[in-house]
Formats: C-alpha cells, sequence, structure tokens
C-alpha cells in the first residue's frame, strides 16, 4: 500500500514550511495517518533532527512502523494527541521545536469497510479511532433518547433535520437494538430527500465520530497543553475540516495572540489574556482549486498556524 493509498495529505508543503524553523530541532506529528506529514517533515530535518508521531488506529500504526523501518529519526507510538504532555515527559523532553495536526479521519479509514467510518459500506457502527478503547457509536446509541441524539447532531453535525432523524432512530431503538451502519442510512434515508441524503449522512457520521471519540474536548486540551511545550520561535500548525474545530483554533490563537484589553480601563484584569502567540495566518489558508482537482477531500480543509513568543 502507497501513502497517497493510505491518505493523501492536505496543504502539506505549505503546512511544513510553517512548522519548520529549525532543522536540528524536536517536531510532533500528532496525526501520523499514512505518514505524508511525517515523510516530509523528515526531509526537512537534518541528521540531529527528531520527530514524535502519534495514532490511535492500529492500521496506521503498522503501516507506518514498515515504512519508516529504517528511519532512526522518528518514534511512533499508539496514543492520542491530547496525551501530548505526558508523552513527552516520559521520553524526558521538556519543550520542543513545533507540533502539527492534520484532523478528521484519513481516507483508509473512510474507504475500509471494516473501519466503519462510511455509509458507504455495511460494518458495525463503531466509529471509535482506536477500537481497544471507549464505548462503540452503535452501544451509546442504543441508550440515548431522542432529545440527546438530536442534540448530537445538530451540534456536531449542525444537521438542518437532527431531531427529525433523532426522532426515527428513537422509534428504530424501541422496536430493536440498532448495531450497523446499513441501519443508520436505512433510518436517515426514511426522513431525508434523495437529493440530500448523501450530504446528510456524511453529516450523521462525522456528529457520532466527534461525540464517540471526544474530538473536540482532544483538541482543546492538545492546545492548552502544547503552548507550554513549545520553545519561544517554535511553531504550531492545524489542519482542520470542521467549522468546529476551526473555531477551537482559531479563538485560541486570537486570545493568546492579544494582551489584556481591560487594566487600562479598570486598573484590574478580568480577562486573563496574555500575549503568547504570534498569529502567522492572519487569514485562514485553504487548498487552492488544483488541489481540490487532485484530491476532493481537501475542499473542506483550513489551515492556520501560530509562532510562540
Amino acid at each position: 500500500m502507497q501513502t497517497n493509498e493510505f491518505h493523501k495529505p492536505v496543504l502539506l508543503e505549505i503546512a511544513v514550511d510553517f512548522l519548520i524553523t529549525d532543522p536540528n530541532g524536536i517536531y510532533f506529528d500528532g496525526t501520523l495517518g499514512g505518514g505524508g506529514y511525517s515523510d516530509f517533515i523528515l526531509k526537512k530535518l537534518s541528521r540531529e533532527g527528531r520527530l514524535i508521531a502519534t495514532d490511535l488506529n492500529d492500521a496506521a500504526i503498522s503501516f507506518c512502523k514498515e515504512k519508516f523501518r529504517n528511519e532512526q529519526r522518528i518514534k511512533i507510538l499508539k496514543d492520542n494527541f491530547k496525551n501530548i504532555k505526558k508523552i513527552l515527559e516520559s521520553m524526558n523532553i521538556s519543550k520542543i521545536n513545533g507540533a502539527v495536526l492534520d484532523l478528521g479521519i484519513s481516507s483508509y479509514q473512510i474507504d475500509t469497510a471494516d473501519e466503519g467510518f462510511s455509509y458507504r459500506f455495511e460494518s458495525d457502527f463503531d466509529l471509535r479511532f482506536n477500537k481497544s478503547e471507549g464505548v462503540p457509536a452503535y452501544e451509546l446509541l442504543n441508550q440515548m433518547e431522542a432529545d440527546e441524539i438530536g442534540e448530537i447532531l445538530k451540534v456536531y453535525g449542525e444537521e438542518k433535520f437532527a431531531y427529525k432523524i433523532a426522532r426515527e432512530i428513537e422509534n428504530q431503538i424501541k422496536k430493536r437494538k440498532i448495531k450497523t451502519t446499513k441501519e443508520i442510512v436505512d433510518i436517515v434515508s426514511k426522513v431525508t430527500p434523495k437529493h440530500k441524503l448523501n450530504d446528510t449522512l456524511s453529516r450523521v457520521f462525522q456528529a457520532f465520530r466527534i461525540y464517540v471519540n471526544d474530538e473536540l474536548e482532544n483538541l482543546k486540551q492538545f492546545l492548552n497543553d502544547v503552548i507550554d511545550l513549545i520553545q519561544s520561535g517554535g511553531r504550531i500548525v492545524v489542519i482542520s475540516y470542521h467549522s468546529l474545530e476551526d473555531r477551537i483554533v482559531k479563538e485560541f490563537i486570537k486570545k493568546n495572540s492579544q494582551e489584556c484589553n481591560c487594566y487600562n480601563e479598570t486598573g484590574k484584569c478580568i480577562c486573563g489574556n496574555q500575549l503568547r502567540l504570534k498569529r502567522l495566518t492572519k487569514k485562514v489558508i485553504v487548498p487552492d482549486e488544483q488541489e481540490i482537482k487532485l484530491n476532493s477531500r481537501a475542499r473542506s480543509a483550513k489551515l492556520r498556524a501560530a509562532e510562540v513568543l
């Protein structure tokens, strides 16, 4: 399997150009996937440079351990990027030079039936990145009522027909427990216009994936920790594919790239803002038409970057 078959990295050159400030430094790739970013980062590093890469997917870990079997500069770990603080502590590393996240799911996960992330294949409606931890989506779903289901679809999927779909799911659960992706597809198909079905299914699967994996909270924890772990002049680069993720990154950079704005008026700081970051992307960076043409899944990608002061 080639890297581009596992996952085609989005905004690769731009992201790595932002990331690398010292070829002798230590860098962190929190979303290893097929190793696209890690491979390009390693090409930019010297012999003294080091890279720590994490992923939760067993196939990604196995694929990349084989891919980088002769590369001594990279350390591959099956772990969640939210644990960056513990990871670095375990390696006796106090500071790194930069960190990158390419959020969302890989092409491999979307295109492989057994992974259970796509409505195009029949499998268990699982949606966990790490199948050995947590609870599958179908088990959680079977314990929920319509209001809770609707809230998940509305908040994480931004789905217009969230509560209509939720009520239909609840009706099905009352008759028989749900387990497969096909059952979800059949339920959503009953209450969604045919010409909107694929988009709605994408949002439904996305909403439950984000919920099951606690993706937004993981991102918040990572950002709050990584800012203390990157040395002055180092960079944070995040590529997101969902408006909620992008909003978290945008607000994090905004908050940390401005000083207290209330002290002069009140004589007391109530905002807590400290100047800790320099914003490198004043406007969000998106793929150009050529990249989208070559990789349609790049369409929703948004890149933001900041430098630690």
